[in-house]
């Protein structure tokens, strides 16, 4: 089975598990009120912070003033990982959701969501084939496709993203996942950054690129069709296995997937 058709069998099911408002959430009409603008105190305090972020990453509106505050967003994302991520394992509902707000941020204010979008539905309405050339023209957002520096802070926010993805799914078993977040929406976004990850280190393991930074350098060369060294390299499945991280992502979401 090819890579790309192991995807789809994969997100498929995960887009029906979120659900329509989580996928189109992002592309909602906007509220006639605007917001004020957001800062680091609003998402302090423990629970109560965590809550406002939620919701607020749920406003088109206030995710616009975060993008154009890369200060705040920055702090906001520093806070998150330093008082809930950065130690012990992720044993209390608090750190389970920070974990899943932090992806959130970084995929929100970087065009990671647009892309989580474009792949389930490049996969939902088209074939696609295991090399790289056809599925990062496939799903790259068009807003990013022409601009090295938000394209690099997409992929970059998407490995970041993986990495807390990965830590909650390997604390998931023993602690459940915290109450009020759509998992499905979770494994969703989880699958795909994963995939992402994959993608950057294959590039890494066959060709001369050595560091995500240059893997992602030369995914966009690929993306403004110019000389590149990856145009040829194949993505193996990312999930045959099935990473164990993800799978326990997937159970508390209740997703079926490939055995």
């Amino acid at each position: 089975m090819s890579s790309m058709k192991a995807t789809a069998l994969l997100l498929v099911p995960l887009f029906l598990l979120a659900g329509c408002s989580a996928f189109f959430g992002f592309n909602a009409f906007k509220s006639l009120d605007e917001p004020p603008a957001p800062s680091l105190s609003d998402y302090q305090g423990g629970s109560s912070g965590l809550a406002k972020l939620a919701a607020d990453l749920g406003s088109p509106a206030v995710v616009d003033k975060l993008k154009a505050d890369s200060a705040t967003t920055l702090a906001v994302e520093t806070y998150l990982y330093t008082n809930y991520l950065s130690t012990g394992p992720l044993g209390s509902s608090d750190k389970q959701s920070a974990a899943i707000l932090y992806s959130d941020l970084y995929l929100k204010t970087t065009s990671g969501s647009e892309l989580v979008n474009n792949m389930v539905a490049s996969l939902v309405t088209s074939t696609q084939t295991g090399n790289i050339s056809s599925l990062i023209s496939a799903i790259i957002p068009v807003d990013v496709a022409g601009n090295e520096a938000a394209f690099t802070a997409m992929m970059a926010g998407l490995l970041q993203a993986n990495a807390a993805y990965q830590a909650l799914g390997a604390e998931t078993p023993p602690y459940g996942v915290p109450s009020g977040m759509n998992m499905g929406d979770v494994a969703q976004k989880a699958a795909v950054a994963y995939l992402i990850w994959a993608v950057v280190d294959a590039i890494e393991s066959q060709t001369v690129s050595t560091t995500p930074q240059e893997a992602i350098a030369q995914m966009y060369l690929l993306t403004s069709n110019r000389a590149n060294g990856i145009g040829s390299v194949s993505v193996p499945d990312p999930f045959s296995p099935l990473n164990a991280p993800l799978k326990n992502i997937f159970d508390a979401a209740g997703a079926t997937y490939p055995k």
